[in-house]
């Protein structure tokens, strides 16, 4: 019986991410790990992201990855840095948390794309994000992610899709 109940609960916690029929819930499902301290280590953003998120992702991963393995020939021929792989969490505009005063406004509704305002501290640092989201036949997903508050202000999809360094 206890090993039915195991292979029961590793068949639920591996399974397909949870469909959101709500904008707000999806925000506040990817949010409600950060409240605990150390919830949200083992939390993987891209199982919130679009199908287009994830495409832009996997590409900057790729890119990455060949720029990496292709750096040591273009130091030599001196042709600049090479693009950074994306290492942080867009959701927290950070690579750790301590979220304090999370607020989730109100989603901005058309036909099948919603908007949702995030603010929060991380530390000591003043958060504000918008969630771009897309509904897909499985339920809202995050398509897009923007910084907008003071300091670095970005554009997730611009940033996996551009490299910053490459000035021309």
């Amino acid at each position: 019986m206890r090993a039915f109940l195991v292979a029961v609960l590793v068949m639920v916690l591996s399974g397909p991410a949870l469909a959101f029929d709500d904008p707000k819930a999806l925000v506040a499902a990817i949010y409600a790990p950060y409240q605990t301290p150390g919830a949200a280590a083992n939390q993987d953003p891209a199982q919130f992201y679009s199908e287009r998120l994830k495409g832009l992702v996997s590409g900057h991963a790729a890119k990455a990855a060949n720029d990496l393995l292709s750096s040591s020939e273009d130091a030599a021929a001196g042709t600049g840095p090479v693009a950074p792989a994306l290492s942080f969490n867009p959701f927290i505009d950070a690579q750790h948390s301590l979220l304090m005063d999370l607020v989730i406004g109100e989603p901005i509704l058309m036909k099948s794309k919603a908007m949702v305002p995030v603010n929060f501290s991380n530390f000591d640092h003043a958060t504000m994000l918008t969630l771009s989201l897309v509904k897909d036949p499985d339920g809202w997903k995050v398509d897009d992610v923007a910084s907008l508050g003071e300091g670095e202000n970005w554009l997730l999809s611009w940033l996996l899709q551009y490299d910053p360094f490459s000035v021309n």
